[in-house]
């Protein structure tokens, strides 16, 4: 075996597209490409065979990653799956602005090194295929918000007609994906279990419910802070020198954090723990958004307890979930 077969701490970045892999493996500057098929990924099983590999990451890339990173974590290798966002900073934090599939393996690869990001698990196949019909349920979604839009523009008696037909059908194709995902989730014990008990909490709809269980696989295994930060609902201090602002929610996952908004609007009218929080709030003078952001990280932690001690909604939890 070669000296560089054994040096420590070997990180792989792959950049990903639709037809290549281009992987560099750092510190030893090493850089190839492999077709973005079965066969490719299983060449570069082969090729990193020697090495002492402590992380690879991939970006994700809208689901081009998903074969590369399930193959090789499947194989044993530390896989982390990054947000583009993250690793854009980490670019810009190191000066680099030039941008080529061998930069960004390159790039990947410190970013494995020097940030060492967690390694999760690769969505399942049952997950991946909720995801996706998640994903088309959210675009029929925009779809029939579209044509409500053009519907108000409109004059002509035909062309509402038309408007109006369509929305219909794709309000009927919505419900069906909704109904496939309900029947997917049934049909898995522990998505069943998950989903039945967040369906116990007023304001918490199959919707959101689905949305939470695909979306924030998380929810249950964090603490309250982590989970909070995570949807994207913890306060963060803005402090500079002598000037001190309101503390303002950053960064978190867009679809949990709008799914969770719809269901706070509905809890703080229904839900018993939720709302007089959220009344108290603003009886204080808070504003209606900063309470309703509030609420919506309450709920969010009510969730998370719910789901980690797999105990439904009831009375006394809650009581006992607002005094902590």
């Amino acid at each position: 075996m070669t000296n560089t077969n054994i040096v420590d701490h070997i990180f792989v970045g792959i950049d990903v597209s639709e037809d290549n892999l281009d992987l560099w493996i750092h510190p030893l500057n090493k850089y190839k490409t492999f077709n973005n098929t079965e066969q490719g990924i299983s060449k570069i099983k082969d090729y990193l065979k020697p090495y002492n590999v402590a992380k690879i990451v991939v970006e994700a890339t809208g689901g081009l990653e998903y074969k590369a990173a399930e193959a090789l974590q499947a194989t044993g290798y530390y896989v982390s799956v990054v947000n583009p966002l993250f690793t854009a900073a980490f670019r810009t934090m190191r000066g680099k602005f030039t941008k080529t599939d061998t930069k960004d393996a390159q790039m990947l690869a410190l970013f494995a090194e020097r940030i060492n990001p967690e390694a999760r698990a690769v969505a399942s196949v049952v997950e991946k295929e909720l995801k996706e019909l998640i994903a088309r349920r959210n675009q029929l979604i925009t779809m029939i918000v579209s044509e409500q839009n053009r519907l108000r523009r409109i004059n002509s008696s035909k062309v509402i007609n038309s408007i109006s037909s369509i929305i219909a059908l794709i309000n009927e194709e919505k419900e069906k994906i909704e109904a496939i995902i309900l029947q997917e989730i049934k049909k898995n014990e522990n998505y069943k279990t998950i989903y039945d008990l967040l369906t116990t909490v007023p304001g918490i709809g199959p919707v959101v419910a689905i949305t939470l269980l695909i979306e924030l696989p998380e929810l249950g295994a964090l603490n309250c802070k982590q989970i909070a930060s995570l949807v994207g609902v913890a306060p963060h201090a803005r402090e500079s020198g002598k000037s001190k602002l309101y503390a303002k929610t950053k960064g978190g996952r867009k679809t949990v954090r709008a799914a969770l908004y719809m269901a706070a609007i509905s809890a703080t009218r229904f839900n018993s723990a939720i709302a007089p929080f959220y009344k108290k709030l603003v009886a204080r003078g808070k504003p209606k958004k900063l309470a309703l952001v509030a609420s919506m990280r309450k709920m969010v932690i009510i969730l998370n307890n719910i789901v980690k001690n797999k105990r439904p909604w009831q009375k006394v939890y809650q009581q006992i979930l607002l005094t902590s």
